[in-house]
């Protein structure tokens, strides 16, 4: 025999046929209410669905909306229509007889006529639904039978006349069983079927905050399924879901355990919601390479353009370089025209073409870069609210769980577990502000135009409070009431009232030992024994232990001698960089050199260059100009407009370079920095010096290179090994400038500063190991032109407080770093990475890699044994 069975939701739907199939019980029709109302009407109606609601709507937004216009361009204004329209119609309020009331009520008339007219013909709105279903009453008996309505504790206004009148039809049960019952059932023929309510086992337990609620929650679940309990029996549940979800999900992944997320997950923890989010940002923040790299590599599947795009096109730009642009991509890439990835270029522009677009490109940005499930959840967000916050409303959306949730663990708001009850439930969130939650008035239709006891017969708090009290009379066994005692701000939350006074209250804490651990994690995490034996527990422990103690150890930079990552870069060309940081830190060395190991990058949009960086734009740019004046007759002939010219140019090639191929600031400031490196670079060749009897002068003179980079004119073999007297080192580098007199008996060597002008830097010589360009640069000229010539080796600091500044007697200073550097670098073969005194300091990029406050408790620690195993090196510190 036929007969129908209403159930409140999606998921009491799928509990009620696997209960009807274990009871091999067969002609029932399970229903919720709307499709109740759509069956009987008949033909092809239908209930209005959320997501044509909220593409009626979109459409309907170029409509005189009178009162609303001002807003309804405005983020959420959609989604806030939508929720008012549902809320209207459940409480089968007529807003088009009511228009001439209030402006307010007129305008969502003018609203909901446009959102009418823009639904398929056959979807109705509940009053419609009810209207056409009660013109075919005398086909109920055949249509639905006998009607049974389940796990409900109220029903919203604009149903109740259609219920009541199908009592009158056929038998309507209310199968209520513990649960309340609402007023309105009194009077009509509907059967209310009641039960005792059951009695389960209470406690409380307070966490210290969601995250560790969400824990204790899933060490709860492994309790249960370890004595024997189905996982279809348990459920985890909470008045408002979406403060616990990411903790959830994160925690049972860690403990491979199966959840059955009731609400839906985020889309934005599954692959295809990612997609979608990697499309949104590209198109709002712009096409910036970081952007449309994740966007290509998330979408390869799911878009033909990508598929077909050579994976090649990842090596036609730099990493590093954020082209947040068109026309940056369009640079970078204009310099592989004419070869063989001309076009991989032309159809990678063609793709970061239309994200430039922005948000006005949405629609036509899905389409091309997105597919089946993506391009379904893209589609949903633009529909939910407009193209410009499209990012945000993705993060609304969710997609229904894959898992089976008749044999799983559920994870469920309030009302759910309120329709389909289960055996053991732990009620999360708990607290004053969670459950119940607080009345609002609707965002459009406020109480003083539509009393909210009219709009809202069934007002959040209430079913709360409701929701609550029916979990306790439903639930068999045990019910479990967890609160957090502060937010994960750290602000103290107060207990919900909701919580009997007489329960039994348990206080845990971060560090409790679990007697079920949720994963291997936290197994280890509860069982310190058991990590302790772990061997990376037994490596951490004894570098910690070791950097405590006074004595040098492994963990502090000593490693066997002759170690092959020592000896490889040791054998390498050195630069006046890297011998200094030899001296002055030894373990940064090896880190830089040995390990590659940088420091992170702080941003892929800087707003300003760092001080290195600077220093490099202002050398490229004098060594453009330079070379650009050489090449029409040297600088010395030259007029100051054709100086000028130079430096304007270099400056414009030198930006376009830059912006291809490194991170930049913002336009405006970028172009201020140009400003500043141009003008810098044009002091620094502007500075008066006495020429040198027929003076030539070279720039960016290469010198111990392994190959001649560039062809230009030099005074020697830029190719030629120098080595420094008394060690196995050789040197690289290139000189700022270099002037030779005509007879060439006279060299003045000049390596330029950006920086601000040191207050002892005419007594300097080596300054601690770090000032090592002067000395360096003299003894490859020497090397290179001859010992018989006079050499000038100097720094110049551009500026009205800058000048030239000499280093006298350059050869005795390169006699007692050669000392140094032997030192040092056998003390690197023997095996003494140890960190210097440049380690932990506030220019240290490595310091990361430090204990944390290194220079304050850890180097002081380890200073004096640092010292005597350095031996000679640290006399190199004190140099002046």
């Amino acid at each position: 025999m036929r007969r129908t069975v209403v159930v409140s939701d999606r998921h009491a739907a799928d509990l009620a046929r696997v209960a009807f199939a274990r009871r091999h019980a067969h002609g029932a029709q399970i229903f919720k209410i709307e499709q109740v109302a759509a069956r009987l009407a008949g033909g092809f109606f239908r209930p209005v669905g959320q997501e044509e609601l909220d593409g009626a709507i979109a459409d309907a937004l170029d409509q005189n909306l009178g009162e609303l216009n001002p807003i309804k361009a405005l983020p959420g204004f959609a989604s806030a229509a939508g929720s008012t329209l549902q809320k209207v119609w459940r409480a089968d309020i007529d807003l088009q007889a009511r228009a001439d009331a209030h402006p307010r009520l007129g305008a969502l008339a003018r609203l909901e006529a446009a959102v009418l007219a823009r639904l398929p013909s056959a979807m109705l709105r509940p009053r419609d639904l009810v209207g056409e279903a009660l013109q075919r009453l005398r086909h109920a008996p055949q249509v639905l039978g006998p009607i049974e309505i389940l796990g409900r504790t109220e029903m919203a206004p604009c149903w109740r006349a259609l219920v009541r009148e199908l009592a009158g039809i056929v038998s309507v049960h209310w199968i209520a069983g513990p649960r309340s019952i609402p007023s309105w059932l009194e009077g009509t023929r509907i059967e209310v079927i009641a039960s005792s309510p059951h009695a389960p086992d209470h406690v409380g337990i307070s966490c210290s905050d969601p995250r560790h609620e969400a824990l204790e929650a899933v060490r709860w679940v492994r309790g249960l399924l370890a004595r024997g309990v189905a996982a279809h029996d348990i459920a985890i549940v909470a008045a408002t879901t979406g403060e616990y979800d990411a903790h959830l999900l994160a925690i049972s992944a860690d403990a491979n355990l199966d959840v059955h997320f009731v609400h839906g997950r985020p889309v934005l923890t599954t692959r295809e919601g990612q997609a979608a989010a990697a499309l949104a940002e590209a198109l709002i923040g712009g096409p910036d390479q970081e952007a449309v790299r994740r966007l290509f590599a998330k979408t390869r599947s799911l878009s033909k353009s990508v598929a077909e795009l050579p994976q090649e096109w990842t090596r036609l730009v730099p990493r590093d370089v954020p082209l947040p642009t068109l026309e940056r991509w369009t640079h970078a890439l204009g310099a592989h025209a004419g070869t063989e990835r001309e076009p991989t270029c032309t159809a990678l522009l063609e793709l970061v073409r239309l994200l430039a677009q922005g948000p006005d490109a949405s629609a036509a940005a899905g389409e091309r870069f997105l597919s089946g499930v993506a391009l379904a959840i893209w589609r949903k967000a633009l529909s939910r609210g407009p193209a410009a916050a499209v990012d945000s409303t993705l993060t609304r959306l969710r997609l229904a769980d894959d898992h089976d949730g008749a044999n799983t663990v559920a994870w469920m708001p309030a009302g759910a577990l309120a329709a389909s009850p289960r055996s053991h439930v732990r009620l999360l969130g708990l607290m004053s502000r969670n459950w119940p939650r607080a009345i609002s008035e609707d965002a459009l239709l406020p109480d003083h135009v539509v009393p909210l006891s009219e709009l809202d017969p069934l007002p959040v708090s209430e079913a709360d409070r409701r929701d609550f009290h029916t979990i306790l009379r439903t639930t068999t066994t045990t019910v479990t009431l967890s609160w957090s005692r502060r937010d994960a701000t750290g602000r103290a939350l107060g207990r919900s009232p909701l919580v009997p006074r007489d329960i039994a209250i348990t206080h845990l804490s971060r560090t409790t030992i679990p007697l079920h651990a949720a994963s291997e994690a936290d197994r280890l995490f509860s069982r310190l024994e058991e990590f302790s034996a772990a061997p990376q527990a037994r490596s951490a422990s004894t570098c910690w232990r070791d950097w405590h103690r006074s004595e040098i150890t492994a963990h502090d930079g000593l490693v066997r001698a002759g170690h092959p990552v020592i000896a490889q870069i040791l054998v390498r060309p050195q630069s006046a960089t890297s011998l200094a940081l030899l001296l002055r830190d030894p373990l940064g060395y090896v880190w830089r050199y040995g390990l590659r190991l940088e420091a992170p990058a702080t941003s892929a949009h800087p707003m300003t260059l760092d001080p290195p960086s600077f220093g490099n734009l202002v050398h490229a740019i004098l060594e453009a100009a330079t070379r650009d004046l050489e090449d029409k007759g040297g600088f010395a002939r030259a007029t100051p407009e054709e100086v000028d010219a130079a430096f304007a140019r270099a400056r414009s090639d030198i930006a376009a370079q830059w912006e291809a191929s490194v991170a930049v600031p913002p336009a405006l400031l970028w172009s201020q920095t140009l400003n500043q490196a141009e003008n810098l670079a044009l002091e620094a060749l502007d500075t008066a010096l006495a020429p040198l009897p027929g003076q030539r002068t070279f720039v960016e003179v290469g010198f111990g290179l392994e190959s001649d980079e560039d062809g230009r004119d030099a005074p020697w073999a830029t190719t030629q090994p120098i080595s420094i007297p008394g060690t196995t080192l050789t040197l690289r580098g290139k000189i700022d400038r270099l002037d030779i007199s005509g007879d060439g008996k006279r060299v003045r060597v000049i390596d330029y500063k950006t920086g601000g002008v040191p207050k002892d830097i005419d007594t300097r010589q080596l300054s601690g190991g770090s000032e090592l360009q002067r000395s360096i640069y003299a003894f490859a000229v020497a090397s290179l032109l001859g010992e018989t010539i006079h050499t000038e080796a100097s720094l110049l600091y551009p500026g009205k407080a800058g000048g030239l500044f000499p280093l006298e007697n350059p050869h005795l200073v390169l006699d007692r770093l050669s000392d140094y550097l032997k030192c040092a670098s056998d003390n690197l073969r023997r095996g003494l990475a140890l960190p210097g005194v440049g380690a932990g300091g506030s220019y240290d990029e490595r310091v990361f890699a430090l204990p944390a406050s290194a220079a304050i408790h850890y180097l002081p620690r380890k200073d004096a044994a640092m010292r005597a195993l350095l031996g000679t090196l640290t006399q190199a510190w004190e140099e002046i």
